[in-house]
Formats: structure tokens, C-alpha cells, sequence
């Protein structure tokens, strides 16, 4: 009975040190549970343009060193996230010039697993750009988002342009008319509400640093100023890629509500009084257009 109860004894000993071992490495804990990620296995990125063009590799579950293939082709930089030392972010940049495609390889190992995540890069020219957008409308005096992708001769669409110049053109639909008036402004970037992190941290401040330079960056926001239509052309300003552009048409409208919204519940012979208002940007209450009254028969 003593040697079955010392065998217990020691078993529960054993599994209170790893407690309280676990218990002084929450980030292991948190390791063993989800085990490590990073946010992509494949990058593609443009050959070295006139300033660097990166991209951020965001792990996750883990505390990773980061080590690369082709020192030549790529430069990795470790972001470290805490005051322990621990890196769960890399910098991804690339630095040699187009000589065809080139195929490299970033490794995330994790400290506490040993567990080793492989990211494939691809580096090639671009072939084609094109103006990203959620919606072809914007309401007046509202904000809009642009933003330029990329694609190879195969149609694989660049990770990140972060870096790469632009120029942007805001026109009228019949440019040759003197009457035409604007419908869209261009809004600088450090005057809008976008957030560091909207995409990947750390990028809106290159993209704000090309514009106050006077250049612009693959981000382009917008304001409807007038009810019309506008032309946005962008082109590539970088050597021996300035043919690169694209052009789309953005409709501003007035942005109408009514209240009370729909559904609406009612019985037979009530009298709704339906009001009708315009929504602008600096007065999210609306203005009253037209009071309406409805008779339900």
C-alpha cells in the first residue's frame, strides 16, 4: 500500500509542476491549444521598384524566428510584438531587380512547438493594374475608397504595391466642355478617419508619406461634391511601367431616407406621415426634403 500510494504521490507532483510550469508560459498554453499560423503561404511581390515594396507576414499561436531563402531576392526584418522578445510579425521586402521570375521561401519556426511554417514568395514584373472599388455610386459629400491591384502575365494578383508611385486624375466625363464641374475632390489621407491598421499596420504611413511628397500611392480616397459623374485615371510612375494605368466612372447621387422605415405594420384607414430627408455626411440627421401622407385603404 506505501509504494502505490508514493507512486500516486508522485504522479500528482508531477502534474502539479507542469501546472504551475504552464501557468509561467501563457504563450506555450496558448501555442499547444492552436497550435501557430501566419496570415499567408504564398506571397507575390513586384521586382524592386524605386522604393521598397513589403509586405507584412502576421503570425499567430506561436513566438516564431524567422529565417529566408535568396538573400538576393528578399530581405526579411523579425517585428518583435512584446518586451520578452517574442516575434509574431516579419517585414517582407523585396530588393532585386526583374531578371525573370524568381521563386524563393520565408520559414516561421515556433520556439515552443519546434514546428516550422514554409511561405513560398514569387517575384515577377507586372502586367496590368486595375482600380479596386466597392461600389461604382458614392452619396454626396461621402467618402471613397480606391485602391490599385496588380496582375502577372498569368493573372496572379500582387500582394502588396505598398511603396510603388502613382499618379491619379480626377475629370470630368466631357472634358472638353468648360461648364463641367467636378463630382469628386481627392481627399489627403492623413485628413480621412482610416485607421494604421485598416489593412496591414504600418502601411498608411508610407502610402501618407508618398503623398505629401506630392506622389501618388496605390490608395486613392475620394468625396462626392457634386451630383454627376467623374472619370479617376491612375497610371504607373515607375521606369518602363509608366503604360500601366486604368480608368473607371464613379456616379455621385443624393443620398435619401424615409421615415418611418420599412416594414411598417398598420390597420386598415390609418394615416402615415411618411418624411422624406437627405443624408449628408456632416449632418447625419438628415434635412427634411418633403413630408408625405399615405392613407392605407
Amino acid at each position: 500500500m506505501e509504494s502505490i500510494a508514493a507512486v500516486f504521490f508522485s504522479f500528482r507532483l508531477r502534474i502539479l509542476c507542469f501546472l504551475c510550469f504552464l501557468s509561467a508560459k501563457p504563450g506555450l498554453v496558448l501555442a499547444l491549444l492552436e497550435g501557430p499560423h501566419i496570415n499567408t503561404l504564398n506571397l507575390l511581390l513586384p521586382p524592386r521598384a524605386t522604393r521598397p515594396v513589403r509586405y507584412t507576414l502576421q503570425g499567430s499561436g506561436g513566438c516564431f524566428t524567422w529565417t529566408w531563402d535568396h538573400h538576393d531576392i528578399i530581405h526579411v526584418q523579425p517585428e518583435y510584438n512584446d518586451t520578452k522578445g517574442c516575434s509574431r510579425s516579419a517585414v517582407v521586402t523585396s530588393i532585386a531587380p526583374y531578371e525573370g521570375r524568381r521563386v524563393t521561401a520565408v520559414y516561421a519556426k515556433d520556439k515552443f512547438t519546434g514546428q516550422m511554417i514554409r511561405c513560398e514568395v514569387f517575384v515577377d514584373k507586372l502586367a496590368k493594374i486595375h482600380i479596386s472599388h466597392h461600389s461604382l455610386k458614392l452619396d454626396l459629400d461621402g467618402l471613397g475608397t480606391l485602391r490599385v491591384h496588380a496582375f502577372d502575365m498569368e493573372d496572379n494578383m500582387f500582394s502588396s504595391l505598398v511603396g510603388m508611385q502613382f499618379s491619379w486624375k480626377l475629370l470630368p466625363p466631357d472634358a472638353n466642355t468648360r461648364t463641367s464641374s467636378h463630382a469628386l475632390m481627392h481627399v489627403p489621407l492623413k485628413n480621412t478617419p482610416l485607421s494604421d491598421c485598416g489593412c496591414i499596420c504600418g502601411d498608411i504611413e508610407t502610402q501618407i508619406e508618398l503623398e505629401d511628397q506630392g506622389i501618388g500611392s496605390d490608395l486613392l480616397v475620394v468625396r462626392g461634391t457634386n451630383v454627376g459623374q467623374e472619370r479617376v485615371l491612375v497610371n504607373l510612375v515607375e521606369p518602363n511601367l509608366e503604360s500601366l494605368g486604368d480608368e473607371i466612372v464613379l456616379t455621385v447621387a443624393e443620398a435619401i431616407s424615409i421615415e418611418p422605415p420599412s416594414p411598417l405594420y398598420v390597420l386598415v384607414d390609418t394615416r402615415i406621415q411618411y418624411v422624406l430627408k437627405t443624408l449628408r455626411y456632416k449632418h447625419p440627421a438628415g434635412r427634411v426634403l418633403r413630408i408625405l401622407v399615405h392613407t392605407v385603404c
